[in-house]
């Protein structure tokens, strides 16, 4: 949407920002032209309807010290399909004093429902020299409801509900919800968020969804007590003297939580509008509410604000906008820095992840803009097809500076394509989904199921893909139920084969047997890209995730503490809690690394990624900081260590080698966290128990209990089992070594992968400058198929399966930059089949 109002914004860009801080009201989106401002008005967007007319008062004001003539007209009125009227085209003003005006603006029918208008006052001087312009835009009103539902899509919904037992039980599922539901009584709470205190409303997010529930349950169903519940609570919410306006928070959360709650708070309030329970009293408190709640959004607005955050608190903020109505503000919130263009061209990346790289928040900020996209094709205008500039995204955040306790708020990768668009946003996250289409777990976030921005997707864009994921849900959402295409085709699993993605930098190696059903094929997840700011992990070169049978074997949230908490950057995302290789127990340096080699075969797939980073001491919680860390530097010194992972999948198992190197030597530690400890053998046990794994503070082995080292002289097995998923783990070189056993953290309740009691960490320890570590892991259920490994070097080894096969692989200059792995099949001592993947 372009609006004239929007031009003329972007060529006075300089005065624009001085003229948002002096800004009165949140829908001050025009401005005069020049400085001093003669002219200014509190509100210059409305809207009504046809043959109704808006009246918008101004000001006209003498900055000079002597007494001046001023003339006012409109601009072009010929041009204009409203009839404009001025109060007064000739003022009189000694110095210093100011008039009172107003423009009357007549809607006309010839402008289209939800159509707008610019009208421009021209104030001039006696010697006809124009001093400034003032624009108001006027809306011919669209009668609700028109942002998350219409008559028409309630028309379609009611069909699907008659024809589709899945739709009537959806409707079923949400009605029994809302019959239980109360929402909170109204109270104001003050409480610590993790260490700033905040005041709030005691609404939780969620609190908005159940009243827009509510009024789609009304309009079903025709149940009025729905609607008296919802009524009632949108008085409470929006009374002058008690509700929002009273103390500008309404969640007891941050601004993702507001966005939340106001976006569905303005598609609540849009279906029940205008019944007769709500006066006009009662809408004049909806208006105030939402144009206060813009006016606050706005203080958060900025170009380094990119995050899931200020995106749905902008996705909330353009619902509020639409709903009023009010044009400039709708354009302001898409264009203005830190606005929907800003958020979308600087927090996508080009291979259409968002920059924080974690499902979650990922999956959040594209729900929110679809919802968005939604709104408005209900309007009559169109996001979903929108291409945005792709701008780049700053190093620094809003609040801290690169590098604060290690984080890194740049994009990493390729550049891509020069604009973005949501189109780019809904289908990247099916290349790491498992076979039932949730995401890997990867930065701050646990396994993710399918959103239920893919109903509004794929009925907009019907591509193949996204049908395949929503087939693996249960459409039990409200979209689904609106939105969902009622009878979906079957499509073929998308994402059976290995894929990577530059930016995120995820890789999925996916091994091929010939069923490729999930019992049989072993799903491994690997890491080497983009930070992601405040919910990165620090796990460059990490086994992120591993499948099989369709079992969970890791995860990034294996511990969980929560935000604030000590342990959330002391343990959640510091690299020791990672499947990789530790350096001195220290926190690993973000930095871009990149992928070296990636190969699909028949027999193997591959993956070599590298970093080359410092190593340094975890940040420390500080509850009287905010942010509540204090942070270190690294050490002057501390060259950047060379890592590099190369992982291999087969049929049966998965090698993982890991390449070390610096200027001196270091204590590198190969951990891996399963659950299930059985046994281990060829290790000896050195010295007693330890209470902890590091007693030294400032190491994430703190948090690591119930340690005990061992040593190996001819490397060790070590076998886990977590209800008959099985966890063979040989590591085969080096050959002598240190072998840690200890509990891995744990944040408190178990959920799902979180926190679970019975999860250990395993690890190798060498001193040395330069190292190659060789590792065989074998996920399986019943019987393991590797009858014995054979490693008398660190660049080959050989595989005897109790079939008979013999699987040699050689690591081929695995130091140098040109390397390759030959891999080769010999049944009876004959090579049947051969692979060979080299280095880019």
């Amino acid at each position: 949407m372009k609006t004239d109002l929007m031009i003329r914004h972007k060529m006075k860009m300089t005065k624009v920002v001085l003229l948002l801080l002096l800004a009165l009201s949140t829908n001050l989106s025009a401005f005069s032209t020049i400085k001093n401002e003669k002219l200014t008005s509190s509100q210059q967007t409305d809207a009504a309807k046809a043959n109704d007319t808006i009246q918008y008062a101004f000001q006209l004001k003498n900055t000079t010290n002597t007494r001046q003539t001023y003339f006012l007209s409109v601009k072009n009125p010929r041009q204009l399909g409203c009839r404009t009227i001025l109060s007064a085209t000739e003022v009189v003003l000694e110095a210093n004093k100011s008039f009172e005006g107003q423009l009357s603006v007549i809607v006309s029918d010839r402008i289209p429902v939800g159509g707008y208008e610019s009208s421009f006052i021209v104030l001039k001087d006696k010697d006809n020299n124009t001093l400034e312009t003032l624009s108001f835009i006027s809306v011919r009103a669209k009668p609700h409801p028109f942002l998350l539902v219409t008559d028409t899509i309630f028309e379609e919904t009611n069909q699907k509900i008659k024809n589709y037992n899945w739709a009537n039980d959806n409707l079923e599922i949400m009605l029994k919800e809302l019959d239980h539901f109360e929402f909170p009584e109204l109270k104001i709470i003050t409480k610590p968020r993790p260490t700033k205190v905040w005041s709030s409303l005691n609404y939780s997010a969620s609190d908005g969804e159940k009243a827009f529930k509510l009024a789609l349950a009304y309009k079903l169903t025709g149940n009025l007590e729905f609607r008296d519940k919802l009524i009632t609570f949108i008085k409470i919410v929006t009374d002058k003297n008690k509700g929002y306006l009273s103390i500008g928070a309404a969640t007891n959360g941050v601004q993702v939580h507001e966005g939340n709650f106001f976006l569905f708070l303005a598609a609540a309030c849009d279906v029940v509008y205008n019944e007769p329970s709500l006066t006009t009293s009662d809408r004049e408190n909806i208006n105030n509410t939402f144009r206060y709640y813009l006016k606050l959004n706005k203080e958060h607005m900025n170009g380094l604000g990119i995050m899931n955050h200020q995106a749905s608190a902008n996705a909330g903020a353009i619902l509020v906008a639409l709903f009023l109505q009010d044009m400039a503000e709708v354009d302001y919130l898409i264009e203005a820095d830190g606005g929907m263009a800003d958020q979308i061209g600087k927090g996508v990346m080009a291979d259409g992840w968002w920059f924080e790289g974690t499902a979650n928040y990922c999956y959040l900020v594209t729900q929110r803009y679809t919802l968005v996209s939604q709104a408005f094709e209900n309007y009559g205008l169109d996001l979903y097809h929108r291409r945005f500039p792709a701008a780049f995204k700053s190093k620094d955040f809003d609040n801290v500076k690169e590098g604060f306790a290690g984080m890194k708020f740049d994009n990493w990768g390729p550049t891509g394509k020069n604009t973005r668009g949501l189109e780019d946003m809904v289908t990247p996250y099916i290349p790491m989904m498992d076979e039932n289409a949730y995401v890997v777990s990867s930065n701050d976030s646990n396994l993710k199921e399918p959103n239920e921005f893919y109903e509004l997707a794929y009925r907009e864009y019907k591509i193949d893909d996204l049908a395949w994921v929503i087939n693996k849900t249960k459409r039990e959402s409200w979209v689904s139920l609106m939105y969902g295409i009622p009878e979906l085709p079957q499509i073929k699993d998308p994402r059976t084969e290995s894929s990577f993605l530059p930016n995120v930098g995820l890789v999925a190696l996916r091994s091929q047997p010939k069923t490729k059903t999930p019992k049989d094929q072993i799903q491994a997840y690997l890491k080497y890209g983009t930070h992601g700011g405040w919910h990165g992990h620090f796990d460059r070169a990490s086994l992120i995730a591993l499948d099989r049978n369709g079992h969970k074997y890791f995860g990034t949230e294996m511990v969980w503490f929560g935000y604030g908490n000590p342990g959330y950057k002391e343990s959640v995302q510091t690299s020791a809690t990672h499947n990789m290789v530790i350096v001195d127990e220290l926190q690993q340096e973000a930095v871009p690394s990149e992928q070296l080699l990636f190969f699909k075969g028949e027999m193997m797939q591959a993956s070599a990624v590298e970093t080359n980073a410092r190593w340094r001491i975890i940040p420390k919680w500080n509850a009287d900081k905010f942010p509540p860390w204090d942070d270190t530097d690294y050490a002057s010194d501390f060259n950047p260590i060379q890592q590099r992972r190369l992982s291999i999948v087969t049929d049966n198992y998965v090698v993982i080698a890991d390449y070390m190197k610096s200027n001196k030597k270091h204590n590198y530690d190969w951990l891996l966290h399963p659950v299930g400890f059985k046994s281990i053998s060829g290790a000896k046990k050195q010295g007693k128990s330890l209470e902890l794994l590091s007693t030294n503070e400032d190491s994430p082995y703190t948090y690591f209990k119930n340690a005990q080292w061992y040593t190996t002289k001819k490397g060790t097995k070590i076998e886990f089992d977590e209800e008959g998923n099985k966890l063979d783990v040989y590591s085969i070189w080096p050959k002598k070594a240190e072998i840690l056993l200890s509990s891995y953290p744990n944040g408190g309740k178990q959920r799902d992968i979180r926190n679970n009691p019975n999860r250990k960490t395993y690890g190798v320890r060498v001193n040395e400058k330069e190292v190659v570590f060789l590792n065989v892991i074998e996920p399986y259920q019943g019987e393991s198929k590797i009858d014995k490994i054979v490693c008398k070097t660190a660049d080959q080894l050989t595989i005897y399966l109790k079939d008979g096969r013999e699987q040699y692989i050689h690591i081929e200059n695995f130091e140098q930059s040109d390397f390759k792995i030959i891999m080769e099949e010999r049944v009876n001592d004959i090579v049947v089949k051969t692979e060979i993947a080299k280095s880019k």
